[in-house]
């Protein structure tokens, strides 16, 4: 009602029906391990059942990228003001390679790479690549686990290694190799910590044709970093 430019408001609120998650049912994982599956979810059995909550937790599949498609139907449980949630995933590759050759006026190039991102159906990120010139070779392995001893944080390792020789050219040689190992992290909402710590071991080879430079740099070495 309107009195004198005055609205009068009325609410009334009653409380909803309380339900709770039965049981969670997931189907077409065939690869893919369901404890990856329900470390994503937000809600659990035994829950209150929460209609936002499911919602958020299918498209949590979907980011994964593992899924062609992921969908959810949510029925009565058997118990009273019970829901059972079934949810249907269709899994696709989640490999990729890649392979490339070249040819300048540096000489010639050859590079190779295979990434898994949900290696073995742990959900683990696996990254292995390596390239060689007439000069050089550079390897790396890599492997990332991003819900470690499920604990929302992420722990990757990789290891390195570079050689490049320019010994006929210029004089001298180098060979380093190396890791890295850290951690990924969410510290407060909306803000992410990173830490790692990199070590390398290098060789550094002149002769008689090298610069003052780097025959000033031979000898071995060892680095460590902290991000």
């Amino acid at each position: 009602t309107i009195v004198d430019n005055k609205l009068d408001l009325n609410f009334n609120i009653e409380e909803a029906e309380r339900l709770f998650v039965e049981k969670i049912n997931i189907f077409g994982n065939n690869i893919t391990r369901e404890s990856v599956i329900r470390n994503n979810l937000e809600i659990d059995e035994g829950d209150p059942y929460n209609e936002i909550l499911q919602k958020k937790s299918e498209n949590n599949l979907k980011s994964l990228n593992f899924f062609k498609s992921v969908s959810s139907k949510i029925f009565d449980g058997e118990n009273e003001n019970t829901k059972i949630i079934n949810i249907n995933v269709e899994e696709k590759p989640t490999g990729e390679i890649s392979a490339g050759a070249g040819l300048g006026t540096s000489g010639g190039t050859f590079v190779f790479g295979v990434r898994e991102n949900n290696y073995l159906g742990k959900g683990l990120g696996v990254d292995a690549n390596f390239s060689i010139t007439t000069e050089s070779f550079k390897g790396r392995l890599g492997i990332e686990n991003p819900n470690f001893n499920n604990t929302d944080k992420s722990l990757f390792g990789n290891i390195q290694a570079i050689e490049i020789d320019r010994m006929t050219t210029n004089g001298y040689k180098t060979n380093k190799t190396g890791f890295e190992l850290g951690t990924r992290f969410e510290l407060y909402e909306d803000f992410k910590l990173g830490l790692s710590t990199r070590s390398f071991y290098e060789e550094i080879e002149t002769d008689s044709t090298a610069s003052a430079r780097q025959k000033s740099q031979k000898g071995n070495y060892w680095d460590t970093f902290i991000n």
